[in-house]
């Protein structure tokens, strides 16, 4: 058993494997498409008996976090023949992707979990839900007039990245999206049908693409900067009433739309989505903005990680009066002479935390965290509050 980079010599035996694990067909012009993708991916794989026998793909992304761009890397297209699993591979490979990562300055990772418990062992941790509504006709918002137009059609890129790239910057843990993600992922999977709604001056301040078939209409992506275009996309849906039977869409956690309907009781679901893993606490925090302070506030934190043991130990962070963090990681002399008591966590804790899914005050209630009150509470006060989401797949 060798665990190695694979090259585009192993990509057909990848794909078989993916094939047979997720069960899928692809045609000759869809396994084309995925040879580009692969070649710009880090495809990771463990090499049995002459063969691939296990691999994953690390995807190099950008996420927004506290409103800034962090290189993220999504893990993706785990696999393992079944005469091999259950062999502590997929365990492997996941050290050797952190690895990867940590070493591409990757400092932060998600996935979609097939099991949140599994990938909990490894350091991933939730960090992001979503809402999932149906609605019949008879239950869409009351038709509004708006001042702002409607045009359905194919906008320019442009106009759609303008729109999505400022709602984007308003959550945690959306993608920064580039031009490739669009064409080969967001404008393949979301819907051929488009429709933007632009102010009086203009201006896009929405935008919906979606499916209209057998009585359905299916909102693939629905993006509003402000409540005037919400009312004028959901004006635009309802004008379809004569030709659907039902609405399916998915929004943040928070979103209000239930509680702004005449009947409120539509059917809706809660549903957990993807984890995120810190993988390198010192470049993380390091790039992370706090809430400014009216004087310095330092914390510590001694963080359990044992599948990236760079990170483990016990770590001096510093905010600063405009938010800015330092952190370093203190020697064992340090940590004895130290009389400071840190907050103890795991790699977890911290992710979901940072990411801003959950609050340390939260997590201490349930004894996901310890240490001293003043201290959780001063950690409190310095990470900013801001949603989670995240309207794509990989």
């Amino acid at each position: 058993m060798e665990l190695r980079k694979l090259t585009a010599d192993d990509y057909e035996a990848c794909m078989a494997l993916s094939e047979y694990a997720f069960q899928f067909t692809l045609s000759e012009e869809q396994l084309e498409k995925r040879r580009q993708e692969f070649a710009t991916h880090n495809v990771l794989g463990v090499y049995a008996d002459g063969q691939v026998g296990a691999k994953l793909q690390i995807i190099p992304f950008q996420t927004y976090i506290q409103g800034r761009s962090f290189e993220m890397g999504g893990i993706a297209g785990v696999a393992t023949w079944p005469e091999y699993r259950r062999k502590g591979w997929v365990a492997g490979l996941l050290k050797y992707a952190l690895e990867e990562m940590n070493r591409n300055k990757q400092s932060v990772s998600f996935l979609h979990p097939f099991s949140f418990g599994f990938y909990r062992k490894y350091g991933w941790e939730t960090y992001v839900e979503f809402k999932k509504y149906k609605l019949t006709t008879s239950m869409l918002p009351t038709k509004k007039q708006t001042p702002g137009t409607i045009k359905r059609g194919n906008p320019e890129l442009a106009v759609l990245k303008q729109v999505y790239d400022e709602y984007a910057g308003r959550y945690n843990g959306t993608l920064n999206r580039d031009d490739a993600w669009w064409s080969n992922s967001v404008y393949v999977k979301k819907g051929s049908q488009r429709a933007v709604y632009y102010n009086e001056t203009g201006i896009p301040q929405g935008y919906i693409f979606y499916e209209v078939k057998e009585g359905k209409f299916t909102i693939g992506e629905m993006v509003h900067l402000n409540e005037e275009a919400r009312q004028g996309l959901w004006t635009f849906i309802a004008n379809h009433d004569s030709m659907i039977d039902e609405v399916t869409l998915q929004a943040p956690a928070s979103d209000l739309l239930a509680f702004q309907l005449d009947n409120p009781r539509i059917q809706q679901e809660v549903v957990p989505y993807f984890m995120a893993r810190i993988v390198s606490v010192e470049q993380f925090i390091s790039q992370y903005p706090f809430v400014s302070q009216e004087s310095t506030v330092q914390i510590l934190l001694e963080v359990e990680d044992a599948y990236a043991p760079w990170n483990e130990g016990v770590w001096e962070l510093n905010v600063a009066l405009n938010g800015t963090a330092s952190i370093w990681k203190k020697a064992e002399t340090e940590r004895h002479a130290q009389n400071d008591q840190p907050i103890r966590l795991t790699i977890q804790t911290l992710t979901t935390i940072l990411m801003g899914y959950r609050r340390p005050v939260e997590m201490a209630r349930i004894g996901r965290l310890e240490g001293p009150a003043n201290v959780i509470e001063a950690l409190e006060k310095a990470v900013p509050k801001r949603e989670t989401y995240l309207l794509d797949f990989f």
